[in-house]
């Protein structure tokens, strides 16, 4: 089948092996590289163009939720050279989607603003046509791979819907391989487990949170 009509909504939603409790996403935003997570709740393709895909989610900043929808459009398709994933004893070959992404957050929401820029999946697809996303750890693919190995990133840039103002915005299904070098510096990226004070500046206090920010609360029970 052409990779054309193969559907990756569910590759796009961060849905991997890997990754079927935790469909969070972590990166870095504006010059102070603060942390950023993303997570996408529901994504769908369109009926009519088929290399759209409309994605709806929340991001939080800062300890701010603020939900957003958009689209991600897949322009082009190359296969990983000299890769293959393994799924249940079976070789299936790897290729990575490129697209362009356009996330709106809610403008009723304060300092709301839109995310927007180029986008990338690793995925293989089974012999029942799904498609998964895929990623390399591990592996000697290094910064060749569009993804750095991560599976899915996103990459661009921030822009306030108010005053204009853009500020750099990137995050992955793996966010060490992003990690820019200012952090590196003092740890993050580290294979320790250990966070060090300072990086609770940028938002980095623990590796792991399990507060479920993204979870809607539940509707309160009608008491008679």
């Amino acid at each position: 089948m052409p990779l054309a009509q193969v559907d990756l909504s569910t590759a796009w939603s961060n849905a991997s092996t890997e990754a079927k409790r935790n469909l969070l996403m972590e990166g870095f935003y504006g010059p102070d590289h603060y942390r950023i997570s993303f997570f996408f709740s529901k994504v769908r393709r369109d009926s009519l163009h088929p290399e759209v895909y409309h994605i709806w989610g929340k991001n939080r900043y800062k300890k701010v939720i603020t939900p957003f929808e958009g689209t991600c459009t897949v322009n082009r398709f190359a296969a990983l050279p000299d890769t293959a994933y393994m799924e249940n004893s079976r070789q299936l070959r790897a290729y990575t989607a490129f697209a362009e992404y356009t996330l709106r957050e809610d403008p009723s929401t304060r300092g709301a603003g839109v995310y927007s820029g180029k986008a990338m999946l690793d995925f293989a697809v089974n012999s029942h046509n799904q498609a998964r996303q895929v990623t390399f750890t591990g592996i000697d693919l290094g910064l060749d791979n569009p993804t750095k190995g991560s599976g899915l990133l996103f990459q661009g840039v921030w822009r306030d819907n108010r005053t204009g103002r853009q500020q750099p915005a990137s995050w992955s299904s793996n966010f060490l391989v992003i990690v820019p070098k200012a952090l590196e510096k003092i740890g993050l990226g580290s294979r320790a487990d250990t966070i060090y004070p300072e990086l609770a500046e940028y938002g980095w206090n623990e590796w792991y949170e399990n507060d479920e920010w993204w979870a809607d609360s539940p509707k309160p029970s009608l008491n008679l």
